[in-house]
């Protein structure tokens, strides 16, 4: 009698589950809503510690109450020596779960990144790379919502990604191979999203 009562619960438990976590019925039931957003700001890659413009898109889902949102998100950065473009899927949870107007909230993300590298200046020296390079790596920040209206809201993120790439340089006048490690990028972007 016990295993028909735990097969019983499994079954209907699992019938449950798949119907409630159905992605496609809960936005056409209005639990879920499509969000875009696109920001721009700066960012900045250790090796070169230039500051220059950084601009992302992406395309997330998140609950009709809020409080998280996945998205698939691509991030661009080129400082006029390093060109990067990176692709990843991160969550944003919200500090709180009351956050009607406006809130704080943190991010992770995992992401693939590829590396087009012109110069480096390193110690005052100035080597012609000419290489590409590609990287995973994870991602974390923070940011700050303010909802202007249920649909539409404006937002300033802080993202710090965890490149450690690292690309080859050979010196002809010494002989000799070196490999520089790209350090992190760091983004702070101000972004406006718009929920479907």
């Amino acid at each position: 009698m016990k295993g028909l009562v735990f097969l019983l619960a499994l079954f209907t438990s699992s019938a449950a589950l798949a119907q409630w976590n159905n992605p496609f019925d809960g936005y056409c039931n209005g639990e879920y809503r499509v969000i875009g957003t696109l920001g721009l700001g700066v960012g900045e890659l250790q090796i070169n510690d230039d500051r220059d413009f950084a601009g992302y898109a992406s395309i997330g889902v998140t609950p009709t109450v809020g409080v998280w949102q996945v998205e698939l998100r691509y991030t661009g950065f080129d400082d006029g020596r390093v060109n990067v473009d990176q692709w990843g899927i991160g969550a944003k949870v919200d500090f709180t779960l009351t956050c009607d107007v406006q809130c704080f909230y943190w991010m992770v993300g995992w992401n693939y990144g590829e590396f087009d590298v012109d110069t480096i200046e390193k110690h005052g020296v100035l080597y012609e790379v000419n290489d590409d390079s590609s990287d995973n790596y994870w991602n974390a920040g923070v940011g700050y919502r303010y909802n202007w209206t249920r649909d539409f809201d404006t937002s300033i993120e802080y993202n710090y990604n965890n490149v450690r790439n690292r690309v080859r340089y050979f010196d002809v006048d010494e002989n000799f191979q070196r490999r520089f490690d790209l350090g992190h990028l760091r983004t702070l972007t101000i972004n406006f999203a718009y929920r479907f």
